[in-house]
């Protein structure tokens, strides 16, 4: 099993960072080159082998964001594909499917789970 970091809808300039933070990081050892994938070749995606730790990785893609005082993307974990990570800009989110609660940031598959969810916050 393999974790995916889906870049495909940030700036070149953000990609860069990331790309840089990852060779960077101790998780960009397991990193897959694989020249048989489209979506990698263009550095779309990026994979890293499985022994690597999902929330480190997370950590280091909002670390990325947060130096770089990128406050409009977010980084989330993909609800479609198993073991993908995506760096989405806030406003894009919906449209993919992802619903993210304002209040704890849980992710959700649907505006009307969101809503019943959100409705906890407001008993607590």
């Amino acid at each position: 099993m393999v974790i995916k970091i889906d870049i495909s809808y940030v700036s070149d300039d953000l990609k860069s960072a990331i790309q840089n933070a990852i060779q960077q990081s101790s998780v960009s050892e397991g990193q897959n080159n694989d020249n048989d994938c489209d979506r990698c070749r263009d550095h779309r995606i990026i994979v890293l082998s499985d022994d690597n730790n999902r929330r480190e990785i997370k950590r280091i893609l909002e670390d990325v964001l947060r130096r770089n005082q990128i406050n409009d993307y977010i980084v989330v974990d993909n609800t479609k594909e198993e073991n993908e990570i995506a760096i989405l800009k806030k406003g894009d989110m919906e449209q993919l499917g992802i619903f993210i609660c304002s209040h704890c940031g849980i992710v959700l598959e649907s505006e009307d789970e969101r809503t019943i969810h959100q409705r906890i916050h407001y008993f607590i």
